[in-house]
């Protein structure tokens, strides 16, 4: 029998942890008080993560967090704030119901999905649910939208340099391979971001932390601070490196040989954005814990080998 995974996530303050006045504020951006909070393991954030019930029967999400508990996720909530406020309804995505800002605290409340993360490992079909609702996603949002988000491969640029620091610090990686094709795989991952320009809604942080299952069947996408434009398919890659931390046997190749959402992508850029991943998240892996953020090295050590061992079998 398979143990189900999971990832080890920051533990995170509640509800009732939150200033009474920035609860106050939200229970009344919602026009109701809250009655129930249940506190959400998942993500890397200190902050809150709660799924409300108010007086009125409203079933939200809240999540609030502040430059004490995480600066860095402070500014992606206040980020997201304003990518949330114009990604359409008619994308898979919860409705964005309202951002408090108050001393210093940024909180942003949803419209509650019921569901849960996927599973872990992965079972197929929620793998090719999820990669099925990132192809038809691909096209449909507006062109209003998209142009206002960043060029995907600008927003890597310094990341898939990562082999570059490496060098440059004279730093000598644990993975033999790795070690000895340093400038190959440089110069791999620096065509991986040119291979990812496009004009299609790129999410660019999906992992299963920020997928929900709904109870319908439907698959939501979540936590979208670093939205961009760009190639689709770069989403489809993320959560199929993801899947090979939880499952090293997971043949990844031939899903991305037969998905649509690779459909119209050269073996060679597949293989170019894997090198970008990789650069990424070995040199993020060897740095210092984040301040706020204290299993997110962790997690990028795991990226590392997945995407190492996933690329090293692809270029063999």
């Amino acid at each position: 029998m398979i143990r189900t995974m999971q990832i080890q996530f920051t533990r995170r303050i509640t509800w009732h942890q939150l200033p009474d006045e920035l609860r106050a504020r939200i229970e009344s951006h919602l026009g109701s008080r809250v009655i129930r909070a249940r506190s959400q393991a998942s993500g890397f954030s200190p902050g809150s993560a709660d799924r409300l019930l108010t007086a009125d029967g409203q079933r939200v999400f809240a999540k609030a967090v502040n430059p004490l508990l995480s600066a860095p996720a402070t500014a992606l909530n206040a980020r997201e704030a304003k990518i949330a406020a114009k990604l359409p309804a008619a994308l898979p995505v919860p409705e964005f119901l309202g951002h408090i800002s108050w001393q210093g605290w940024e909180a942003l409340v949803f419209a509650e999905v019921p569901g849960a993360s996927p599973q872990l490992p992965w079972p197929a079909g929620q793998l090719h649910r999820v990669l099925d609702t990132l192809a038809q996603l691909a096209d449909q949002a507006p062109d209003s939208l998209i142009e206002l988000l960043p060029p995907l491969e600008e927003e890597l640029r310094e990341d898939v340099a990562g082999f570059a620091r490496i060098m440059q610090d004279d730093w000598e990686p644990a993975d033999p391979w790795v070690a000895q094709n340093l400038e190959e795989l440089h110069d791999l991952a620096i065509a991986g971001a040119g291979s990812l320009a496009g004009d299609q809604l790129v999410h660019s942080d999906l992992r299963s932390d920020n997928i929900l299952l709904g109870e319908r069947g439907e698959v939501l996408l979540v936590d979208w601070p670093w939205a961009s434009r760009g190639a689709a398919w770069y989403d489809a890659l993320t959560v199929l490196v993801e899947a090979r931390i939880f499952d090293p046997a997971l043949d990844a190749d031939a899903i991305a040989d037969s998905h649509p959402i690779f459909a119209s992508v050269s073996a060679e850029a597949v293989s170019a954005a894997l090198a970008g991943l990789a650069a990424y998240y070995v040199d993020a892996a060897r740095r210092p814990e984040v301040p706020g953020l204290p299993t997110l090295r962790s997690y990028h050590a795991k990226q590392a080998v997945a995407s190492v061992g996933w690329l090293k079998a692809r270029l063999a």
